[in-house]
């Protein structure tokens, strides 16, 4: 039997194989960490924007002619404050209210929640929605 004939791999083709094997599962491993990146982002997101939605519902609830909706800017006294509202969390959240001109009996509230992602950058959510006085 001759050395050419017998079949098998060469240590430079264990060598080759080893090293694109190594590339590919370190680009895995980048796309999936960016993924989870992007999936704590969208989270956190999403928590800033159900916040600042709850503090414009409940100022809508309490209606135009409550204490509440008194033209004025405001912070929540627990900031920071977590996803519930509570405190000892990442956001802060502000609101404020004013007249809506040139429309009568109307107050414009903003709400606002503010945060820092875990690579320090500041990020932000606003919205807003007009409070009418429906009485007359």
């Amino acid at each position: 039997m001759n050395v050419r004939d017998q079949r098998g791999f060469t240590l430079i083709e264990i060598i080759m194989a080893t090293f694109v094997l190594i590339i590919g599962m370190g680009m895995m491993s980048s796309i999936f960490t960016g993924i989870l990146n992007t999936n704590f982002l969208t989270q956190r997101h999403t928590q800033a924007v159900i916040l600042a939605q709850n503090k414009i519902e409940e100022l809508l609830f309490a209606g135009y002619t409550s204490p509440l909706v008194n033209d004025g800017s405001y912070q929540n006294p627990l900031n920071p404050t977590n996803e519930t509202g509570d405190s000892a969390g990442v956001f802060y959240q502000f609101w404020a209210v004013e007249d809506v001109n040139p429309i009568e009996k109307a107050k414009l509230i903003t709400s606002t929640v503010e945060w820092e992602d875990a690579d320090g950058t500041a990020r932000q959510v606003i919205l807003a929605a007009v409070c009418i006085d429906e009485s007359n």
